[in-house]
């Protein structure tokens, strides 16, 4: 019944939309001539209008009588292939009308096209006779059911405005628990770990999420933490997810950093830092798990903090540290103020007195639940009316629909959602629980399985789907995501609702999950996976109706995590799903090409090959004249497109963003419906579409880029691009190519003409030729501009006055190299009037500017400041700037200067003059916290000033005639690199600031390390990284510095020993995680019975030549997950007990004498193990494998570089009975596999740089084939079989 319930959801819509078709006047010239079929399209188009009529009271009816539940069901599946049926004949009369144009007797090629001949007519009458008497079939049923028409459906009489309630917190009901948690996070209190984990633990919907977000959003909190992130986990739980979710959350810009390296950088983002993170919906209570998620909060400084939401008391119990707040129910009161909120949108409900009594009853059926309360607001909303209220209130619903897992008051807010809401709503439960999704690629999906109607206003389809999504938000059906800017999600009860309405019709087919998928379902959607082989989709092999297939993946996109799809899907499984409107092959990088038969699914309209390695697409596809929508970005192989694209005259999206793409076709301006054309690139071939096109795309939305404008012969043509007009476009980009301007006068003149929208929001500039650049670049007129990027426009001689721009907020110019001067056309143009120039720039960047020497302040200023809210100041490789920074920098918060020679060089040259007189450091006093200087040494005095005291980062590169830093370093600094400054000797005699938490120095040779004393004082700091430099250090100390957790030394030339020596402290070493020492070439001992360290998760150590033993009783690392050794050629063995317990990783590599041994190194009994990466040891693989010392719980394996290595042991891998990848890369010699072949348990084989392997093992004809056929996924060389 819960499936049934939707019935009259899709079928109004449907039935409408099919009557439009048959009476439209392609369906009658479609069918001139055949009086037979035309009259039997005209009963259907009867039928359907007679079984429209009682929709409304079938929905009522069905819920309390299930033959009428069944009867729309059937009707529902009948409908659907009407739908079919009809959308093919519409295709027909599509393909018929484009083909047309193209032909010079068109009424003779429509004439004969109607006639029998056409095999398009074999069989329709045949197929429309059936359709038509499973329809009748049904009417008749209509009296026996007792259905009458005329029954009036649930209409929304008020449209909800957009009431965004995640952006405001409504406190009914939690002022306590609010005040209670915050306390608990503003207050450093003791606890027994040194990060505090505050449970908040509920059941689902009582808002947990929104408290957790209103305290993460609290203004005082905020400032009391250096940190905050949030992170949403959800039941598909993956540790590193998580971790790159908080790393992104921290730096507001995507992560695209391997697993291994994720946990690193997030212990390096907390490090000394006091934060606040917040997990989301944490289902897990495995303990390894969340051991591995946490390892990096412990670097972060005590009064740190974590609220952890769950519904699952294990969880709560296992991860808190304080006690855990249970988060109750609402009481009817506070429910009822939640409801009144949203149901009278934030207006006084005392203006409705008559409608507060029945609103507190209403409200009672919420149980206590925030959720419910706002769904059920949402819904009261809309129908502001004492007897809707009344009717609601005593709606026998409550009682029916008490479906498990799904509330009452949830089900009946979809209940009386509107027709064309319920639809669009159902589809959402083929997204998993917590997938962000995008609004526009929503509309785009809806729009294809024709969800949203022509809207009779003239609106266009985006704008009406907009409209939808908004009421759904507006309802609390949708919410925004609280990582995601631009992104939505939906609440996971909300979720199992929308997958209660549309459980027959929408599916997703997850891995762990029963696979029995209903034989007549129209949209799955699955988890994309890294192998996805054909038996995954064996399932869908009996299902012939299906209109949306949809790979799923909870991880944004990330290059180097590949994932591959058999190509049996499309060889076998596309062509049988000729119903499908939704393709998505997205991510998967072994498609290379696209079958022809694409252009037999007539009915296509969303195609997304996105990150695929797509060459070219086939001609084939622009058959497709149904296609909406066309996703190409990041498809980085793909050069051209189509010759006939021109004929897709009802494509609206096409993006081809990454792509490499050289020109466009001709005559793309025919695609008068495109709203989304992200490039359109000019070619210089007779078969390249002329930037003239542009003027018939007048619907332009969005992003848009021109590119090889050099191709552009005649400036007029830029004019008829006719950009001004196109006032939908919000980022454009304009580029010329890479080599020289011919001509600059044309291509200032094509500038000139390609004036845009004064809209626009960004715009770029790339490659231009002209010595100048045309008056509407910085105009006032421009008024909602606030990205700018002017890059390598070699041959101009002056900036535009972007001065003048007054909501400009980013300015990038890079590579002008002709410009010298920098002055008053810059803020102002010639003749401007005196208005305060770059009145909201807070970021400024020049970079890569050969010629620039002298950058003058803004002339007539008075009082006025240049740049009054400047925040980040970047100059890089300006070799010839003379003179002074502006003088008045306020808000400066960054400044990063590299490469600038002779910037204030007479602080070099003139040593008595104060700085104080260079620059107005006043204005820097209380604003500077971070402060790079490279290659810059007038600068290097800016570190004699005492001013500088909120600089928390400083980096200095080249400090030049310095022997002694000056200790005038800010109390507050955190992060301090030394990098190259060859006179350095020592440090200050204070030592270094104790606020330190990050240190780096970096080829500063001469530089005398730290003394014991000054490390003791440095207790915050925990990461060091000593790379080729203190060449007088001989033994480095460990246990000295107080809380250090990762040490990290490269090419110390003279470093014999790592030691503990007198005075040092072993609980000192208690915080060690990571310890690297590579390139050490003198270095022959570690400290004397072992590595007090019981928390060391990683260690490295190679390229040291002279090293003959391990450190001492590795074995009793039990925290070590990672070993890397390699180039040690005088190591011999692992001392005695062999290698740590707890090992997940392990890679050896150039260790000639080393011998693995069962006693030494004990392998086998290491169950933990995943990973061993075996490099240039040849003598270590064949004694491992040929003695059976891996674990048979090995996971992963790979094999690099063996150059004599002819043949692998067999007996070695057969006993890894887990082993699911094998990686062979390199071994030039290599011929032959084991004889017994390779474990069962493979599921991914790569073999690459191994010619002879490579050739041996090619399909179906290689000698060693037969080995590896059953292996799911293989990559040979460049070819992946899968």
């Amino acid at each position: 019944m819960a499936g049934a319930l939707i019935g009259e959801t899709f079928l109004s819509a449907s039935i409408h939309v099919m009557c439009d078709k048959i009476g439209s006047g392609e369906f009658l010239d479609l069918f001139r001539g055949k009086k037979h079929d035309r009259s039997l399209m005209e009963k259907l188009k009867l039928t359907l209008l007679t079984l429209h009529a009682v929709l409304n009271d079938a929905e009522k009816k069905q819920i309390v009588n299930p033959v009428v539940g069944s009867w729309l069901d059937e009707l529902k599946h009948a409908v659907f292939d009407a739908e079919d049926l009809l959308d093919e004949i519409d295709a027909e009369a599509l393909h018929l009308k484009v083909e047309a144009e193209y032909q010079t007797k068109k009424t003779q090629v429509w004439n004969f096209l109607s006639t029998s001949l056409n095999p398009f007519y074999h069989g329709m009458n045949g197929r429309i006779q059936e359709l038509f008497q499973r329809l009748e079939h049904l009417a008749k049923q209509i009296n026996l059911l007792g259905l009458i028409g005329g029954v009036k459906g649930k209409i929304s009489r008020r449209t909800p405005t957009t009431f965004l309630v995640e952006n405001e917190f409504c406190p009914y009901g939690r002022d306590g628990d609010k005040d209670k948690l915050k306390t608990k996070l503003l207050s450093d209190y003791s606890s027994s770990s040194h990060v505090s984990v505050i449970p908040i633990l509920g059941m689902g919907g009582v808002g947990k999420t929104t408290l957790a977000q209103v305290l993460y959003n609290d203004e005082k909190i905020k400032e009391h933490f250096d940190v905050t992130a949030w992170a949403c986990v959800s039941e598909d739980f993956d540790a590193m997810r998580v971790t790159k979710t908080l790393i992104e959350s921290i730096s507001s810009k995507p992560c695209s950093l391997q697993d291994s390296l994720l946990q690193v950088d997030l212990r390096e983002q907390v490090r000394g830092k006091k934060f606040l993170f917040v997990l989301d919906d944490l289902w897990n209570d495995n303990y390894s798990d969340w051991d591995l998620v946490r390892a990096p909060f412990t670097y972060g400084a005590r009064g740190s903090k974590v609220i952890v939401t769950t519904r699952n008391k294990s969880v709560a119990s296992l991860v808190h540290t304080v006690p855990i707040h249970y988060l109750k129910h609402l009481s009817d009161e506070d429910c009822w103020l939640l409801l009144a909120k949203h149901a009278f949108r934030n207006e006084n409900p005392n203006a409705n007195p008559d409608l507060e009594e029945i609103g507190k009853e209403i409200a009672r059926k919420c149980n206590g639940l925030p959720l419910a309360a706002k769904a059920l607001g949402g819904l009261l909303g809309c129908n502001v009316d004492y007897e809707e209220w009344s009717h609601i209130l005593n709606n026998n619903l409550w009682e029916i629909l008490h479906d498990k897992g799904v509330l009452p008051s949830l089900r009946l807010s979809y209940y009386y959602l509107p027709t064309y809401l319920k639809q669009c709503f159902a589809y959402f439960s083929i997204f998993p629980k917590d997938y962000e999704f995008e609004k526009e690629n929503i509309i785009q999906l809806w729009m294809a399985l024709g969800l949203i109607p022509q809207a009779e206003s003239g609106k266009g389809l985006e704008e009406v789907g907009e409209k939808y999504f908004d009421e759904l938000l507006s309802r609390s059906l949708l919410q925004r995501s609280l990582i995601g800017k631009s992104s939505f999600t939906m609440h996971d009860l909300i979720n199992d609702l929308a997958m209660s309405m549309s459980r027959e019709f929408c599916f997703r087919l997850d891995e762990g999950q029963p696979h029995e998928v209903p034989k007549r379902v129209r949209h799955l959607s699955y988890m994309r996976g890294r192998f996805d082989t054909a038996a995954k989709f064996k399932p869908l092999d009996e299902i012939k109706c299906l209109r949306t297939l949809f790979p799923m993946s909870l991880r944004p996109y990330e290059e180097w995590n590949v994932t591959y799809l058999s190509i049996k899907v499309l060889e076998d499984l596309l062509p049988a799903l000729k119903c499908l409107r939704v393709l998505s092959l997205s991510r998967y990088k072994n498609i290379t090409q696209i079958p022809d038969n694409i252009g037999k699914h007539l009915h296509l309209r969303y195609i997304d090959l996105s990150y695929t390695a797509i060459i070219r697409l086939p001609d084939t596809m622009c058959t497709l004249y149904n296609l909406h929508t066309l996703l190409l970005f990041g498809c980085s192989s793909l050069v051209e497109l189509p010759a006939d694209m021109r004929k897709l005259i009802n494509l609206r999206h096409l993006d081809i963003d990454g792509t490499c793409v050289k020109e466009m076709p001709v005559q793309m301006g025919r695609l008068k419906s495109l709203r989304t054309l992200t490039a359109f690139v000019l070619g210089n071939s007779t078969g390249s579409g002329g930037i003239g096109e542009l003027g018939q795309l007048s619907h332009l939305r969005g992003k848009f880029s021109i590119l090889n404008l050099q191709n552009v012969v005649n400036p007029i043509d830029a004019l008829g691009a006719n950009l001004k007009d196109k006032k939908d476009l919000n980022e454009v980009e304009l580029a010329w190519g890479r080599e020289d301007a011919n001509d600059s006068i044309t291509e200032r003149h094509v500038l000139e003409g390609l004036q845009p929208s004064v809209n626009l929001v960004k715009l770029t500039i790339r490659f231009y030729g002209g010595t100048s650049f045309p008056d509407w670049l910085g105009d006032f007129s421009f008024s909602n501009i606030q990205v700018m990027r002017l890059t390598d426009c070699s041959t101009c001689l002056w900036l535009p006055p972007v001065g003048r721009l007054p909501v400009l907020k980013e300015l990038y110019i890079e590579r002008m190299k002709s410009v010298m001067s920098i002055g008053v056309e810059f803020y102002r143009g010639n003749g401007a009037s005196l208005i305060q120039p770059f009145q909201s720039l807070k970021k400024l960047e020049f970079k890569e500017m050969p010629e620039w020497e002298e950058w003058l302040p803004c002339p007539g200023r008075g009082q006025s400041l240049d740049f009054p809210r400047l925040e980040e100041l970047t100059l890089e490789k300006c070799p010839k700037l003379r003179g002074n920074l502006p003088d008045h920098l306020p808000c400066l918060r960054k400044l990063s200067v590299s490469d600038c020679e002779v910037l204030h060089e007479r602080a070099t040259r003139a040593r008595w003059i104060p700085w104080s007189l260079i620059v107005n450091t006043e204005s820097l006093i209380q604003s500077l916290e971070e402060l790079q200087i490279v290659k810059c040494p007038g600068l290097s005095w800016l570190l004699e000033t005492e001013s500088l005291s909120s600089l928390s980062k400083l980096e200095i590169q080249f400090f030049s005639r310095r022997e002694c830093l000056r200790p005038h370093l800010s109390n507050c600094l955190q992060d301090l690199t030394l990098y190259n400054c060859a006179s350095l000797l020592s440090f200050p005699r204070n030592g270094l600031p104790t606020s330190l938490t990050y240190l780096k120095i970096e080829n500063c040779r001469r530089l005398e390390f730290l003394s014991h004393e000054m490390m003791a004082k440095l207790a915050s700091l925990r990461d060091l990284e000593l790379w080729d430099s203190c060449y007088s250090l001989r033994s480095f100390p460990l246990g000295f510095f107080p809380k250090l957790s990762t040490l990290d030394i490269w090419g110390s030339k003279n470093l014999e020993s790592l030691s503990i020596g007198e005075g040092a402290d072993d609980e000192n070493l208690t915080h060690l995680n990571y310890l690297s020492i590579t390139k050490c070439p003198n270095l022959v001992s570690f400290p004397h019975g072992g590595l007090p360290t019981p928390k060391l998760a990683f260690l490295a150590v190679s390229g040291n030549e002279n090293l003959k033993l391990l450190p001492d009783r590795i074995h009793t690392l039990t925290g070590l997950r990672d070993l890397w050794i390699g180039q040690l050629p005088n190591v011999e063995s692992f001392a005695e007990g062999g290698l740590p317990p707890n090992l997940q990783s392990f890679q050896i590599y150039d260790c000639e004498k080393l011998k693995p041994s069962v006693e030494n190194w004990g392998l086998q009994r290491i169950v933990s193990l995943r990973t061993v990466l075996i490099w240039r040891s040849e003598v270590v693989l064949e004694t491992l494998l040929k003695e059976q010392l891996l674990p048979i719980t090995l996971h992963i394996l790979e094999i690099w570089d063996m150059k004599n290595l002819k043949s692998l042991e067999g007996k070695g891998l057969q006993h890894l009975t887990s082993l699911q990848e094998l990686k062979i890369f390199n071994c030039v010699s290599l011929k032959f596999l084991p004889k017994d072949g390779l474990p069962a348990s493979l599921s991914f084989l790569s073999i690459t740089d191994c010619p002879s392997l490579e050739k041996r093992c090619q399909k179906k004809t290689g000698q060693e084939w037969s080995k590896l056929a059953h292996i799911p996924c293989i990559e040979i060389g460049d070819q992946v079989i899968i």
